[in-house]
């Protein structure tokens, strides 16, 4: 009794385990950065998944710009050096035009989107919601460790609220 109890624990947790990775992202915990946004002159909504752990989160906006933030969250290996990096920008405005690349057209939930990979391996993600201009950007290669597939940005995309 007392293995077939352990047998069912086992596979039990592994169902969760198997549930939750299924789509290759993390939890994020939003929390603190709403808060931390309520300061400022807009506040974007945010992940609430990410392709990787996210351990820091940093807010920056250019000076004399209140309707443009810049969010970056990272994580850290063991010698501090970053292990993935990913950014949003959100900019409180019709549209965030980028007329050098060429965005070709996805699907964010109910929403039209636009992807590009850039000629630094830098993947973009860019989509308006609200009145707000969104651009999630991911740093493949040297600056993170994991790899992100376009699939996974755009469901990090879907997570937000």
């Amino acid at each position: 009794m007392k293995r077939i109890l352990v047998f069912i624990t086992v596979l039990f947790l592994a169902a969760c385990r198997t549930s939750g990775a299924s789509s290759g992202l993390e939890d994020f915990d939003h929390s603190s950065l709403k808060e931390e946004l309520k300061e400022e002159a807009f506040q974007p909504q945010l992940p609430t998944e990410t392709p990787f752990e996210v351990t820091d989160t940093q807010v920056t906006h250019p000076p004399n710009q209140d309707t443009v933030l810049m969010i970056d969250f990272m994580s850290y290996r063991d010698d501090h050096k970053i292990k993935n990096s990913m950014s949003l920008m959100a900019v409180n405005a019709k549209s965030a035009d980028d007329a050098i690349l060429k965005f070709g057209e996805v699907t964010i939930g109910d929403i039209t989107g636009q992807y590009v990979v850039n000629n630094a391996g830098a993947m973009i993600l860019k989509w308006n919601k609200d009145g707000i201009a969104y651009n999630l950007t991911f740093y493949s290669g040297e600056i993170s460790e994991e790899d992100v597939t376009k699939e996974e940005l755009i469901q990090t995309a879907e997570s937000f609220e």
